[in-house]
């Protein structure tokens, strides 16, 4: 069928162009002088590290690069991110999938504070569209296969959300946006300390009239009226500090998504309303212990639910209902056994559940338990010689079990440049809900992968810049067959090269990525579903005086979704922020400056041009 045009296709090539051009030409070393301490991650290998000091492509995303970005839920974040592709069905609140390097939604793994949160329906993603940036503090992702650190499901990587934390100091927050299609959003925070108890809470809602998502040319069965969301999300921790290193707390993320949908099915008419409401809570109970100078003990207790119910008025009006259930308990240890040698060593509990009603009398109810051992241990020297080492044994019930591992190798060749190699298996069980649901495959295996890294890392002045190298092999990858419902094809690949850094420039902080990738079947030869080979972006923030002012674009190119070929599009944003007084900010901000016309998922269209404008109070 015909491609669907983001741009005239001239104007659509010389605006990819530029955006490479753009961020080829930023990656170049600064010349600046004096450059920012780099970022510490802990995702990478589960102990804390300098983001420079890392063997895996790392990346970070701040609290402050958060409130720039002025984004107001995941999924619009993270597709700036190197290496990362969002589709959605529609706006904000749409259902919603990502693939990491190629690796479907359920083949990365996502955490919030720790906790993993993919469901075990016959959906496997997660509900990251329901996951507002008021609750967010911060983001790292890491790309490639981690499963020897994380088990299944990290095979593109892991993506981790950590809430507000408490602070030191007493800090509280007030904001609100109105902009296009009665859209608003709301927010409000309070951190602090009180002797030894330590706390943190945050709400928001947000809410829009939405449009109409549904393409009538395209899926003319669809009901082409607005498709509208609404959410209330709210966040906290508290945690008491009885004495150094010793400390024990909860935290706790609760989200509500309420949206309408459209089917588009060849059983809809276009009279059919469809409306859902999606719940995810996350509540953890933890105990952090130094049990002496060189040993630190991470215990942690947590349940995560996901809850979705979804109404159809049709001719034939039903409901149906999904809610999985994870309980999981992990203890985690970190030694150092010399100055410069740490490991690390823990066991994990799991008891993954479903339960769904199709709406029809077909009801599910199934359980599993999974039981986890994993090492880790990591080695640098004055010589420039670092090494990361891991091993994980994971148990699943009702499904094979695996031993993976991953070895990594890092030479500083001098204060600015390292060079890094490393090389991984990994596995990835099938959720429940593919197993045993309505479409289920009790016959599923599950997926083993390969994957080798080689990049550098370099240091100069105020820039830093990391290239990768990949290659990533899945055996038994888990599709979608029409009629046939869920099954193994032989295997799947992509090879490609990653581009991510950080400058300053001209008083600009620059953020640009590029990815080149071949995601491919690797017995057809075909292109995996809805996955693009080139994707590429960039942002600036620039703060003058009571001004600041974020700017950003990203290219996304053409994919396959089924027979269908989606055209490449770019994105571009502004946005910025005036200070009225120490407390009080205006901000302001336009999506889809351009008004692009695009769709990353066949059949549905995404947000034309869009405004928002607002204020904040910060103390």
């Amino acid at each position: 069928m015909k491609a669907i045009s983001c741009l005239p296709r001239l104007a659509r090539a010389r605006a990819c162009r530029r955006l490479f051009t753009t961020c080829l030409i930023v990656l170049l070393p600064s010349a600046r002088a004096g450059s920012q301490l780099p970022e510490v991650v802990v995702t990478s290998s589960r102990t804390e590290q300098r983001q420079t000091d890392t063997l895996l492509h790392s990346t970070v995303i701040t609290a402050d690069m958060i409130r720039h970005s002025q984004q107001l839920d995941l999924p619009s974040l993270l597709r700036a991110e190197a290496g990362v592709q969002i589709t959605q069905t529609g706006g904000i609140g749409s259902a919603t999938g990502f693939f990491m390097r190629g690796a479907a939604t359920r083949q990365t793994l996502v955490l919030v504070d720790g906790v993993p949160i993919t469901k075990q329906d016959a959906t496997g993603t997660v509900s990251i569209e329901h996951l507002m940036l008021a609750e967010i503090d911060r983001i790292e992702i890491v790309r490639g296969n981690v499963s020897s650190i994380y088990g299944s499901g990290a095979v593109g990587g892991v993506i981790q959300i950590f809430t507000r934390k408490p602070t030191e100091q007493l800090q509280t927050s007030v904001s609100a946006e109105y902009g296009s299609r009665m859209s608003y959003s709301t927010a409000a925070s309070i951190r602090g300390a009180a002797d030894s108890l330590r706390y943190a809470i945050s709400a928001s809602a947000l809410g829009a009239d939405g449009f109409s998502a549904i393409n009538s040319l395209q899926l003319p069965t669809g009901n082409p009226d607005r498709d509208g969301y609404s959410n209330t999300s709210a966040s906290g921790s508290i945690s008491s500090h009885w004495s150094v290193d010793q400390e024990i707390g909860m935290r706790f993320t609760q989200s509500q998504g309420r949206f309408s949908f459209d089917g588009g099915t060849s059983f809809d008419q276009p009279t059919d309303q469809h409306t859902g409401k999606t719940n995810v809570s996350v509540i953890s109970f933890f105990s952090n212990n130094r049990l002496n100078d060189r040993w630190l003990s991470n215990l942690n207790l947590s349940e995560v639910v996901d809850k979705n119910s979804n109404r159809f008025q049709t001719a034939y009006p039903f409901s149906n209902a999904y809610r999985t259930q994870t309980r999981m308990l992990d203890w985690l240890n970190r030694i150092e056994l010399l100055d410069n040698v740490r490991a690390t060593a823990g066991i994990s509990y799991q008891h993954q559940s479903l339960y769904g009603n199709d709406g029809f009398g077909d009801v599910s109810d199934f359980s599993r338990r999974v039981w986890s051992t994993q090492a880790g241990l990591e080695y640098a020297d004055v010589n420039g010689h670092s090494l990361q080492l891991n091993g994980r044994y994971d148990d699943t019930q009702r499904n094979a079990s695996a031993s993976t591992g991953l070895l990594g190798y890092g030479y500083r060749v001098n204060e600015n440049i390292k060079l890094i190699a490393s090389t991984s298996t990994g596995f990835s069980a099938p959720p429940i809900g593919y197993l045993y649901g309505q479409y289920g495959n009790p016959s599923l295996r599950p997926e083993y992968s390969r994957s080798w890294d080689i990049g550098a890392q370099i240091s100069l002045a105020d820039t830093e810049l990391r290239l990768t190298w990949f290659d990533a092999r899945i055996r038994d990858q888990i599709e979608w067959r029409f009629p046939n419902g869920f099954t193994n094809i032989s295997s799947a690949r992509n090879n490609g090269i990653e581009i991510s850094g950080s400058a300053m420039l001209r008083g600009w902080s620059i953020r640009p990525s590029v990815t080149l990738q071949d995601p491919r079947d690797a017995d057809t030869g075909q292109r995996l579903n809805r996955r693009a080979s080139e994707l590429a972006s960039i942002s600036a923030v620039r703060s003058a005086g009571p001004w600041t002012i974020n700017l950003s674009a990203s290219y996304s190119g053409q994919r396959f979704d089924g027979a269908n070929r989606l055209g490449s599009y770019v994105l571009a944003a502004a946005g910025g922020s005036y200070s009225l007084s120490k407390q009080w900010s205006l901000v302001a901000r336009i999506e889809n400056i351009f008004d692009e016309n695009y769709q990353s998922v066949y059949g549905y269209n995404q947000l034309p041009r869009t405004f928002f404008v607002g204020a904040r109070w910060q103390q």
